[in-house]
Formats: C-alpha cells, structure tokens, sequence
C-alpha cells in the first residue's frame, strides 16, 4: 500500500471517529437524568426543579429524576453533584445559597467555578412571615418588639442566603434576630405555622399555600406581586436592596457543549407553555428564563460582591 492511500485511509478512520462521536452526543440524553435538589422535599428548589423536569422529560423522551439530598444548607448535595460524571446524567438544581453565597461565607468542598450554569428558571421575592395567631401583624409591630427582645427566625442554614439577606435586612430594621435553620423553607415554615419560632424568612413555594390556607401571614417582601397584593415591599420600609432568590439548573463543570444547549434549548421551549407558567404561578415563583454569557456574567459579579462582603465581615 503506498502512502497515498496509507494517507487516504487514515483520514477516513478520523472522521469516521469524529462522526461516530458525533452521533453519540447528538442522540442526548440516551438515559434517565437526575437532578439533585440539595434541600428536603417540597422547599421553593424542590418544587421549582420538579416543574421544570416533569417538563422537560416530555421534550428529552427520557425520565428526568429528581432526588432530593438535603444537608449542610444546601452544600451536601451540591457537592455531590461537583463531583459527578461530566456527561450531562447528573444536574443540580443551583440557587443564590449554593452557588453564590455558601462557597463565600463558609468552608464548601466546590465553588462557582465548579459548574457549568445551564439555565435560569425562575426569581423567588423573599419575605418575612409569621403565623396568623403571631401578635405581630405588621413589620411596623415585628421591628418595635424585635428591637425589645431577640425575635427567632427560621432560615435554612447558617451561611445560606436566608440568613445572609435576612441579617442585612435586620441590620437596616435595627434590630438581631435568632436563626432556626432548618433543612428546607418548607420546614422552616412548618416550624412557624405551629407556633414554635416567631418568624421566617421563606420564599412564595413555601409560604403561599400557608397564607392561602390563613395559617400564616406575610409582613414584608421584596416586591409587589400580584398573589399578594397588599403586602408592603422592604422598600417601603426604607430597606434598601434587592432581596431574592432564583433557582436554575448547573452541570458539573466540563460537560459537553452539546449537552447544555439541548437542555437549554428545552428550557427555553417549556418556559413558554401556559401551563408550566401557570404551574409556577401557582406556587409563587416567577418565570425568569435566563441562560448564555450575559447571565453567566452577571453571576460571577454578584459571586465577587458576596466574596467581598465576606472577606468583609471576616475583619
């Protein structure tokens, strides 16, 4: 055989390689995905997420399987998940505690750039809550006695993003609350609605259907929504910042480029159906799909502004 055809032949088998690799990745996802809510079941991630993949199945043609794997705050789970086969089987449900608050305020096993951000899925307005029988019915009420006595406030972790902006909330107010964390905002509200802390600080998934069913009431939020229309905005009281949180799907870092763009591009498809968005409506959420460089940028700023604000409170 002359080197002609050595030659000939030799470039047949590369791209006979490439166009096999090819293949495989275009067929994505070939078997069931799990996501991994760091957080116990029924929080704002876990119904967020399981919205989001009973969706999104329907597009893949696979079972997208949520588990739920709670502790540390959220950082057991997203640990996990740092650490998992870069294929595109294993996801996270990523949020502003995990992603952008934890890694900065504690000691995590991963950080930002662990991930690979895939996609945005929705904003959560956080909100200060009590129970109906609380004798605090206004935030006016709630800050005259908290600045009397230490107010307990449940949380879901000591360096999660509750308990961050609810200290940077409490600072302005003037007044030091007790954290009760709990392993989820479903929890937390548990904890609240029977009457064993005095507040929360919790998310519309885990407080609305406790309002709804006039077991709780909301004091103060981050904004105006139209489920809860006449509950007053932090901004009303003075607060200034934007106090929310959202949650997304992230991809152990190195995954294949293919492998976000289908999911993005199903996202965005499912975001867009009424009743996904009546699903998220129902829960409280707000429909916030974001994905691409612009959303990636804006994250790795607001992870720089925690980062100093914890190298901050460290002095």
């Amino acid at each position: 055989m002359n080197n002609y055809k050595k030659s000939v032949l030799t470039l047949l088998g590369a791209l006979s390689i490439s166009l096999s690799a090819e293949s495989v990745m275009a067929e994505y996802p070939e078997r069931p995905i799990t996501v991994i809510v760091p957080y116990g079941a029924g929080g704002d991630s876990d119904l967020t997420t399981r919205i989001w993949a009973d969706a999104a199945e329907k597009e893949l043609g696979v079972p997208v399987v949520v588990i739920n794997k709670a502790g540390g705050g959220g950082i057991v789970g997203t640990a996990t998940a740092a650490v998992a086969k870069k294929d595109g089987y294993t996801l996270v449900n990523a949020g502003l505690s995990t992603m952008l608050v934890s890694p900065n305020f504690s000691t995590t096993p991963y950080n930002f750039d662990s991930f690979d951000p895939v996609v945005k899925m929705t904003s959560l307005p956080f909100g200060l809550v009590v129970s109906k029988d609380s004798p605090y019915q206004s935030f006016d009420d709630f800050i005259v006695a908290a600045k009397e006595k230490k107010m307990t406030m449940g949380s879901w972790g000591a360096s999660s993003s509750g308990t961050v902006l609810a200290t940077i909330i409490a600072d302005q107010a003037g007044f030091a609350p007790k954290f009760v964390n709990a392993p989820s905002t479903a929890a937390s509200m548990t904890s609240v609605v029977g009457g064993h802390i005095d507040s929360a600080i919790s998310l519309p998934p885990a407080f609305g259907p406790h309002v709804k069913a006039d077991r709780a009431t909301i004091l103060v939020m981050n904004q105006k929504m139209d489920a809860f229309p006449s509950v007053p905005t932090f901004a009303d009281y003075g607060i200034k910042g934007s106090f929310e949180g959202w949650s997304g799907i992230f991809a152990p870092k190195g995954v294949p480029e293919e492998v976000i763009e289908k999911l993005t591009a199903v996202t965005a498809k499912v975001m867009k159906d009424p009743k996904v968005i009546q699903s998220y409506n129902n829960i409280g959420a707000i429909v916030d799909f974001r994905h691409g460089e612009d959303w990636i940028t804006d994250l790795k700023l607001t992870y720089s502004m925690m980062k100093d604000t914890a190298e901050k409170a460290k002095k």
